[in-house]
């Protein structure tokens, strides 16, 4: 047995019939420079895992096509893809990816619902098929459990993170970090209470098996970082250090009780993080360089969409929406109902789109993030 539970079968003994390994590389993975993520995965309720685990599922992630309708049987990859720049040595690569797929095959993520009447877990990983999750001649083999196929495939709120900053981070406070303040870079403010914080970085009271509080002898709630200034510093200072040169470099302060009456130091309640970086009406550099991306810009430049509003709202339009409302402006336009001014009408209709799309990302934030309190 390796650790409580985990048999360990001997690969060697050719007597065993149950033996089931991933086969090599079986296809060229695509990854792309952008990686979509569900806001419901984004704030389900996530336990704190390795920096290798995280960088095993942005691997798996940024496979998912905008145009995908189901989940591959199996994604693949190639080891070296999450060693690069990770500070792992090629020495230690098998250990550290075996113990990443053990965390995340034990991973369960917990969701509930807006009017807490229903709440449900899932197994990250599928663990049940022929194939096997593992690896093999450098060749790691993931399957993403069936059932959370919605909130991978044909994504409608998402969060979007530049995936080579996301992989460069060797802190799972700083991914976490760059997950959720991907989700505010319109506003440019996340504003949790202290609670929906712990939440949100597996800071929160902590639980057995069964989901009962810890309690230790005196009958107190058991917490990870208790006291409020070393859960700063320990979920805090390093993100804000490795973010630094990132587009989502940000700065925060605490927010403070307002209705004490006594004397004292006033407690933290909150936190108020601040991205350093507006927007500014550019179009990223690196949007140009993607090869999708890039060709949706030219489309909507043609419609005389400006670059001030496709840098504000085409991460909320989303590439595939652009793509179908540039295809109904063509058709409209060949039609007895031409648009006579392409400036004034895309325009209109495109932030009109956008807005909504944030609106509705807002709307399902706040819902989302409320929900945490009480899990």
């Amino acid at each position: 047995m390796d650790g409580p539970g985990i048999p360990i079968v001997n690969m060697e003994d050719k007597r065993s019939t149950q033996l089931v390994l991933p086969l090599g590389l079986t296809y060229e993975p695509k990854h792309k420079d952008i990686v979509k993520q569900h806001w419901n995965v984004t704030f389900a309720r996530q336990g704190r895992m390795s920096v290798a685990a995280k960088r095993i599922m942005a691997r798996v992630i940024d496979q998912i096509r905008d145009d995908d309708f189901k989940l591959r049987p199996y994604y693949q990859f190639r080891i070296a893809d999450i060693i690069t720049d990770s500070g792992i040595t090629k020495e230690t690569a098998y250990k550290e990816v075996q113990g990443a797929l053990r965390e995340l095959l034990a991973a369960i993520w917990e969701f509930e619902s807006i009017d807490k009447s229903e709440w449900f877990a899932r197994h990250l990983l599928d663990s049940t098929k022929e194939r096997a999750v593992g690896y093999k001649d450098g060749i790691i083999t993931v399957l993403l459990n069936p059932q959370l196929e919605p909130y991978f495939i044909q994504i409608a709120h998402y969060t979007t993170h530049q995936l080579n900053n996301y992989m460069g981070l060797k802190s799972w406070y700083s991914m976490r970090f760059f997950e959720i303040l991907s989700a505010y870079r319109d506003t440019g403010v996340w504003c949790p209470t202290i609670e929906q914080y712990r939440q949100l970085m597996d800071c929160a009271q902590e639980k057995d098996k069964r989901g009962k509080i810890k309690r230790d002898k005196d009958g107190n709630a058991k917490m990870k970082y208790p006291d409020t200034r070393d859960l700063i510093n320990r979920t805090i200072t390093e993100p804000l250090e490795e973010l630094a040169s990132t587009n989502l470099a940000f700065s925060y302060e605490p927010v403070y009780e307002t209705d004490r009456m006594t004397r004292g130091r006033k407690k933290i309640t909150g936190f108020k993080f601040t991205l350093k970086r507006k927007q500014d009406g550019k179009i990223p550099e690196f949007w140009l360089q993607h090869t999708v991306i890039s060709q949706v810009i030219a489309s909507l430049r043609t419609w005389k969409v400006t670059d001030k509003n496709i840098a504000l709202y085409l991460e909320d339009v989303g590439t595939k929406a652009a793509n179908k409302l540039v295809y109904d402006w063509q058709l409209k336009d060949n039609s007895d109902d031409r648009i006579e001014d392409r400036v004034k009408y895309c325009n209109a209709v495109f932030v009109k789109m956008g807005k909504a799309a944030q609106e509705r990302l807002k709307q399902e934030v706040e819902a989302v993030i409320s929900t945490t309190e009480t899990l």
